[in-house]
């Protein structure tokens, strides 16, 4: 089952290698693209009647195969080869095997884990679609049922993959999903930050307890800050370069957040706002923003034909309920949790130095626009959701945070060599 699961991971690796070609993105971002691409795919046939398996990822690779026959030859080069690179990669190979015979043998124990997204997993599994006599029970209310599809989708794949969805190694997948999120951000950075500023940040990251901790619980919360961080660094790199592809990348990133958990919407209109503050590039940004929409449409649509509201998104629906006036009491609850040194170490701290060493530059302003709006829009989630805030928050609050830090922490080594480069400027 194990070989079965590595096979489907490695036809996504293939289909992403083609897209990111097609966007003359870096190599390293292919894996996450080749799960970004399969997940909005295959979430959105499931909304059709349509089961996606390895008959659809025969297909995706096959075309994924000719694009990059056409491409690879004129565009990727291989990275520099450093001792902080050996160093680094040596670093993240050990903890990928300390932490394998963990992530194959736990069980499915954690509530989300099964009840939520393991549940529609299996479903997706069994039944082949989102068939609404279960995703828009009644009864199945609090299961989320307004939760998109994409990260049961993507688990479904793999379900189908080792001939049945296992409740233990379906944990491979999510550990899988954090190297295909270091390998973009390497991918992302390795051209743009010197070796010594990169490698430190990217084993920091994969080492906090958070990560490690919260992929075993097979929540969709790291995974979403996986997609949000690449993003990030995408949207970054078109910041001062005006070439269409990165925002291209950018753009797919997105659209894989929002359609991974519904908070996504909030750190991909954040990006959004600190694209416009660093850029004044208004038309670029509102295509991006619509071609976002245009893949979350679906999704929207199939809630609105089923009745299905949200109690975690600020809509117009909700602006007179929820728990107005404690704004600055979840904000604070929040920010405890991002500093705690327990689950991101300095994480937080690092990159609020970085920002200020690069002050005054656009990456700066994108940056910490990102930042604050996405802080806000949390603490406004708990604002107008029905469910008990305190209760809600104490639960999710360790959780939500994460595209916060995963994003934050994969801008910083960037932010620190944009301040270098303007401390060596004569």
């Amino acid at each position: 089952m194990t070989a079965r699961l590595l096979l489907a991971n490695a036809l996504e690796l293939v289909i992403g290698v083609g897209v990111a070609a097609l966007l003359r993105a870096p190599l390293g971002t292919a894996y996450l693209v080749g799960l970004a691409v399969v997940g909005i795919v295959s979430a959105t046939l499931a909304l059709m009647h349509v089961s996606f398996g390895w008959t659809g990822l025969a297909l995706l690779a096959a075309a994924s195969l000719v694009l990059t026959w056409r491409v690879l030859p004129r565009r990727w080069t291989a990275g520099r080869i450093s001792a902080w690179g050996v160093a680094g990669l040596a670093a993240l190979v050990a903890l990928l095997v300390h932490a394998w015979p963990t992530f194959a043998a736990k069980p499915l124990d954690d509530y989300d884990g099964w009840a939520i997204w393991g549940m529609k997993a299996k479903a997706l599994t069994l039944l082949g679609w989102a068939d609404p006599s279960l995703f828009a029970a009644k009864a199945a209310t609090p299961a989320h049922l307004d939760y998109p599809l994409l990260l049961p989708s993507l688990e479904a794949v793999a379900s189908r993959a080792m001939g049945g969805f296992d409740p233990r190694l379906i944990h491979l997948q999510f550990l899988l999903f954090a190297v295909a999120g270091i390998a973009a951000l390497h991918g992302l950075l390795w051209d743009r930050v010197q070796p010594w500023l990169l490698w430190p940040f990217l084993v920091a990251l994969a080492a906090a307890p958070a990560v490690s901790g919260q992929l075993l619980t097979a929540y969709a919360d790291v995974p979403l800050a996986l997609f949000v961080a690449a993003g990030l660094l995408a949207a970054a790199r078109w910041i001062d370069d005006a070439e269409p592809r990165p925002l291209a990348l950018a753009t797919l990133f997105f659209a894989a957040a929002c359609l991974t958990k519904n908070e996504g919407l909030v750190f991909v209109v954040a990006a959004y706002a600190g694209l416009l503050l660093a850029t004044r590039r208004v038309k670029p940004v509102l295509l991006s923003a619509l071609a976002v929409e245009l893949v979350l449409l679906p999704w929207q649509l199939w809630l609105a034909v089923h009745h299905i509201r949200s109690d975690t998104v600020i809509s117009l629906d909700s602006l007179d309920l929820g728990h107005p006036g404690i704004g600055p009491s979840a904000l604070g609850q929040l920010l405890d949790r991002a500093f705690s040194l327990h689950e991101w170490p300095l994480l937080l701290p690092l990159f609020l130095v970085a920002v200020v060493a690069a002050a005054g530059s656009r990456l700066a302003t994108f940056a910490a626009a990102w930042a604050v709006v996405s802080l806000l829009g949390l603490a406004g989630v708990y604002v107008v959701s029905e469910l008990e805030w305190s209760n809600y928050l104490a639960f999710s609050g360790d959780r939500v945070i994460d595209s916060v830090l995963v994003g934050a922490a994969a801008l910083t080594p960037l932010l620190g060599a944009e301040a270098i480069s303007r401390i060596a400027r004569p």
